[in-house]
């Protein structure tokens, strides 16, 4: 796997599963033995996606702040449509439970709305870990597929769109949400699945991929691997 695949194949496997996830947040479910399958749906396309956009937040935005050419400016415009992204999943959330401000919104502007903001955020997101790949430490950008998913696992389930999302001040606004979602998810019986689990690197050599049947024939591979692997205990 090349420099930043792991990342790269993460983010584009996170984005595919949120568009899934709204699809069947879409989609009618008429059994009616089970009335409330739409509202799970729902109730977890804004569950992956607010975890997401948290991730996000704590992760990448430094990096790319710091190593990629008009980083500053490249963060801004990724916040403004996290931003906007995440104030429709909370009108949503109100719109499902009745919440006052919420009951008058109607449904089918609500998705038009959160489909073009996804779309949004998925093409700024993309172009902020292709810049990353591009310009930051390949060290640390191999990591990071890793970090988003740690950060996905232990992050707010719920939007906070008035909340700081950067700095000190959006690590502890992040940290505090997380422990107050995760009590209320206990409480309510809410189902929350794991995020998309970060691409592992393999067939990293020449040789490797050939004796897999599955060459890449990455111009930076090694003809054969270094490193040492440990093998497994047998008792």
């Amino acid at each position: 796997m090349a420099h930043g695949d792991s990342l790269a194949r993460t983010i584009e496997a996170t984005q595919r599963s949120l568009e899934e996830r709204l699809g069947e947040a879409l989609r009618p479910h008429s059994d009616p033995h089970r009335p409330r399958d739409n509202y799970a749906a729902i109730d977890t396309f804004i569950a992956a996606g607010s975890r997401h956009l948290a991730a996000i937040d704590a992760v990448l935005l430094a990096p790319v702040r710091h190593a990629v050419p008009e980083g500053a400016s490249l963060t801004r415009d990724y916040l403004h449509a996290a931003r906007a992204l995440e104030h429709t999943l909370a009108l949503i959330k109100g719109r499902l439970y009745g919440q006052a401000h919420a009951v008058h919104l109607q449904w089918p502007e609500l998705w038009d709305t959160v489909h073009a903001e996804l779309d949004a955020h998925n093409r700024i997101e993309t172009r902020m870990v292709h810049e990353l790949i591009e310009h930051g430490d390949p060290e640390e950008v191999d990591g990071l597929a890793r970090r988003v998913f740690d950060a996905e696992t232990h992050g707010p389930t719920r939007p906070h769109p008035v909340s700081p999302h950067t700095g000190v001040l959006g690590l502890v606004s992040r940290r505090i949400w997380a422990v107050a979602d995760r009590f209320w998810d206990n409480a309510e019986g809410r189902v929350i699945p794991e995020p998309v689990h970060p691409a592992h690197h393999r067939h990293d050599s020449l040789m490797a991929q050939y004796l897999v049947a599955d060459p890449k024939f990455d111009a930076d591979a090694t003809i054969v691997e270094h490193r040492h692997r440990r093998l497994p205990k047998t008792g």
